[in-house]
């Protein structure tokens, strides 16, 4: 999740953007998502590039796929909060 103001993009408005890794079969535009924040990766920076910002965003995933690995993360896979 990027939550800041996205400054390579010079976003007027703070915003919170979620990056879903899972690929699902239909989209799920005008529903509900909820989520939940575990860990900070990094700050938000300027890019020189839009390359350079897809490569930290690539690091990002890997580093939040090895985070959701851990078993004090795997508590939240069936957790109330996210079942609908």
């Amino acid at each position: 999740m990027s939550y800041g103001w996205n400054p390579f993009y010079k976003n007027e408005k703070r915003s919170a953007e979620v990056h879903v890794i899972h690929k699902f079969e239909t989209d799920f535009y005008d529903k509900e998502l909820r989520v939940v924040v575990l860990e900070y990766i990094r700050p938000e920076k300027n890019y020189s590039s839009v390359d350079d910002l897809i490569k930290d965003i690539n690091i990002d995933i890997d580093v939040a796929k090895s985070s959701l690995g851990r078993k004090s993360y795997s508590l939240f896979k069936e957790h109330e909060f996210l079942k609908t």
